[in-house]
């Protein structure tokens, strides 16, 4: 089978291609009664430092199991027939409903979880007129309703972000207030784990191998903003529109126009070390003094990770919403598609991570679009591949597995390759790569303004979280704050947060109002190093490293180190003690008396705690490096206000106590040689 990929214009090549793959899945099934199986390839975990692929029996689920093979089979039986296709994915299902009840009772995830197969059994069942299966997926779900909040996955992978839209496609086959109500509450979780900071919303789902929360599709913010979006669309709840274009906004701070993508914040070299489990080597490397390479700007062209899984969030994004700054970002995601497609680099044809992936943003993009120009490019490199992989004496198609063996499943191997030659063949056939709710949506209601009053609960809560002990002082002294701070409606896709917006207002108004100034600034003073704190932390493993490589306490020759207050740790006082004042009847002005405050970047947020006066001059003293001999000199001089000798062996265990608890929670290190005197 050889052709030019530049003059072929039928689509006869791709069904063909498609067909044959296909046919192989049919021939390779493994049976046990009505039940069909495959053997694909994962990681050798047992000795993850070989970065090979061993074979091992499928699991049930859509990922690389036997729900996304069914997918295929079953789609490629609903336009072609077959008696042949028709029995392997019924076999196929059968597999991954009988091993989906063995999954945990939180496992949320479309790709690794029961809502991914409840999913693709209702699909199944539509595509081969087998609606008894309908039951079978509701059965399926029904465990999950109530625990919610226990999905600890969150991503389109692992977690509720991959199931949104998943649950809203099949309401109309399964109990409807059953899916419904799991929607709704897995969108209210999504909100209340999310990171809502000035850069917009983001999760946490590899915080310890991330220098960021992640952009992308498959683990970052694009797909579980798309989740929310589609919620959003289905119930008209301006709640989930807000944290969808929160996500979105988060990312559009990263856009690298050069590049036409977002970049992979994973640190790999930290990940590499983990996947491996070479932790103690780590561990031994960071205390001897070596550091891991500073993570850079990286890139990566794939539906999991970069521009053509960010792309077909935005390109529905603009379907749904109309707004001109999606679809520019879906056509920037274009333009990084088409020159990946270019590139030999991207050299495996997965779903996930490959080729395959890649173009199916050009394809969803061309149908939503009406723009027939844009599947070329994926059609061209559909041609090569068939030239090379399904021509007499090619080569087998490469996955995006370790080494590109070869592999059945949909988003590594096989079923994913012949799903997206099926799709170029016949465009009609839904893509899994971005499942989206019922077109007759709710958000169309009263003219597209649907949820305003929910959108603007949500804008009003974010500001309140970060300014809210700010925003009651200044009530308080009569300050308007209503009229202070700005309101921007649900609309344009936002390009600034509100909360960075709340933050610039503020800080405006208190330099400004005179002889209330300096009040203002003082209540302000809080909630504004948290701002600017969280603002100054660009790198989470930091944290991780700093813990790996800390000592034990008694580990510690606290003589021979210098002292030093981390860099994610502030120490401020206000001179105006709020909280009594606020407390009581809040009339005339706070009594002067100094608070003093450590705030903390820890876990991917900012914490705040009162302090003692005593912990507070140890804190500021080791705002410096300094010896413990320093930091006893200088509390002894604050204690005793010049008036005379304290117990110098008393205030050093005080010292002490005070420095091993402040070790112990994170924020403060101990540089372990001494510099040499001046």
């Amino acid at each position: 089978m050889t052709m030019d990929p530049s003059t072929a214009t039928d689509t006869q090549p791709f069904l063909n291609a498609a067909t044959a793959i296909a046919g192989r899945l049919v021939q390779t099934a493994q049976w046990t009664g009505d039940a069909a199986t495959w053997t694909v390839m994962q990681p050798d975990r047992e000795n993850p430092g070989t970065r090979r692929a061993v074979p091992a029996l499928a699991s049930g689920t859509v990922y690389e199991g036997t729900a996304g093979i069914a997918l295929f089979l079953a789609e490629m039986y609903a336009v072609r027939g077959g008696e042949d296709l028709l029995r392997t994915a019924l076999g196929a299902i059968r597999t991954s409903l009988d091993t989906g009840a063995t999954l945990p009772e939180n496992s949320f995830g479309f790709h690794s979880g029961r809502p991914g197969i409840a999913w693709a059994a209702v699909r199944v069942g539509e595509l081969t007129g087998h609606p008894e299966l309908f039951a079978e997926a509701e059965a399926l779900l029904r465990p999950l309703a109530g625990k919610e909040a226990h999905d600890t996955g969150l991503d389109v992978i692992a977690g509720g972000g991959g199931a949104l839209p998943a649950l809203l496609q099949i309401a109309g086959r399964v109990d409807r207030d059953l899916v419904m109500g799991m929607a709704v509450a897995i969108g209210e979780h999504m909100i209340q784990t999310a990171t809502r900071d000035a850069d917009g919303w983001s999760w946490a789902t590899m915080r310890n191998s991330s220098v960021r929360n992640l952009n992308g599709y498959a683990h970052g913010a694009a797909g579980i903003g798309h989740g929310l979006l589609e919620l959003y669309a289905a119930t008209g709840d301006g709640r989930f529109r807000y944290g969808a274009e929160q996500a979105f906004l988060y990312e559009r701070r990263f856009f690298n126009e050069t590049e036409c993508n977002w970049p992979d914040l994973r640190h790999s070299e930290l990940g590499e070390y983990q996947f491996e489990g070479r932790l103690e080597e780590l561990r031994d490397l960071l205390r001897a003094g070596g550091t891991l390479p500073v993570h850079e700007g990286k890139y990566m062209s794939a539906w999991c990770h970069g521009a053509p899984g960010i792309g077909l969030s935005r390109v529905r994004a603009w379907q749904l919403l109309g707004d001109p700054l999606y679809l520019a970002e879906a056509r920037a995601a274009f333009t990084n598609v088409e020159r990946s497609l270019a590139s030999e680099m991207a050299g495996n044809y997965s779903y996930c991570h490959g080729r395959g992936g890649n173009a199916e943003t050009l394809v969803y993009g061309a149908a939503v679009l009406n723009e027939p120009a844009l599947l070329e490019p994926a059609r061209a490199a559909a041609l090569t591949g068939i030239a090379r992989h399904e021509s007499e004496g090619g080569t087998p198609w490469p996955c995006g597995t370790m080494g590109a063996v070869s592999d059945p499943g949909l988003l590594l191997g096989e079923s994913g390759i012949g799903m997206f030659l099926l799709r170029l063949a016949h465009p009609e056939v839904p893509t899994p790569l971005l499942v989206t709710a019922p077109d007759a949506t709710a958000a169309a209601a009263e003219g597209g303004r649907a949820g305003a009053e929910g959108y603007a609960e949500m804008r009003e809560r974010s500001v309140r979280e970060h300014f809210g002990d700010t925003l009651r002082a200044w009530t308080a002294l009569g300050v308007d704050v209503d009229a202070v701070l700005p309101h921007e409606p649900m609309g344009a896709a936002p390009v600034r947060s509100d909360v960075e917006r709340a933050y610039d207002a503020l800080a405006a108004y208190a330099a400004s109002a005179g002889e209330q100034s300096e009040l203002l600034e003082d209540a302000f003073l809080v909630d504004r190093t948290r701002y600017e704190l969280a603002a100054t932390v660009t790198d989470f493993t930091r944290e991780y490293t700093d813990a790996l490589a800390r000592l034990a306490p008694d580990e510690v020759e606290w003589s021979e180190g210098r002292l030093e207050l981390s860099a994610r740790a502030r120490v401020v006082a206000t001179r105006w003690d709020w909280d009594p004042w606020l407390d009581g009847d809040a009339s005339g002005a706070p009594e002067e008396d100094e608070v003093y405050f450590l705030i903390q970047f820890t876990n991917g947020a900012v914490q705040v705690r009162k302090l003692s006066p005593f912990a507070a001059v140890v804190l500021q003293r080791v705002r410096e490096p300094s010896t413990v001999d320093e930091v006893v000199e200088t509390v002894a001089a604050a204690v005793s206000g010049g008036a005379g000798e304290v117990d110098r062996g008393w205030l050093q265990t005080r010292v002490m106590e005070q420095v091993g608890q402040a070790y112990r929670a994170g924020f403060l290190g101990v540089q372990r040689e001494l510099a040499p005197a001046a």
